[in-house]
């Protein structure tokens, strides 16, 4: 019983910071929305990420679910960032015996996530942004 009272006090101490977290940080943040397609195909699952050019760096993510994704954001110029993975059909990992795991591959290139070359600008209001990755 002791242990089970120090976990939900440790949970409560960890979740407490992230209770501020979301649209009442103060931010002054507008909804952005949009298609991600790669090579004409919509991005099935994947991240997006709205970091600002400003003075004052902030990131704003979102999920990309069935090639729509949306996020709200501070109003200004952004980098963005997209990644996503999928399956390799037929490559598993079998370097623990008597397992095999399908191994992921990051599909998205570079230049549009860790050297991204993407960028957007965020109006006050509603936005919508799409990008079409090649």
């Amino acid at each position: 019983m002791r242990i089970y009272r120090s976990l939900m006090i440790l949970a409560v101490l960890v979740a407490a910071p992230l209770a501020g977290c979301g649209r009442s940080s103060g931010l002054d943040t507008h909804p952005v929305t949009g298609k991600v397609t790669f090579e004409g195909q919509a991005i099935q699952e994947g991240q997006i990420v709205f970091r600002s050019l400003g003075t004052d760096p902030r990131a704003f993510g979102g999920a990309i679910k069935d090639g729509q994704y949306r996020l709200d954001a501070v109003v200004g110029n952004m980098k963005v960032e997209v990644r996503a993975s999928r399956l390799v059909p037929g490559k598993f990992d079998e370097s623990n015996p008597g397992e095999k795991v399908p191994v992921g591959e990051m599909y998205i290139p570079a230049k549009y996530n860790s050297q991204s070359e993407l960028t957007a600008e965020v109006k006050a209001g509603k936005n919508e942004i799409d990008f079409e990755l090649q």
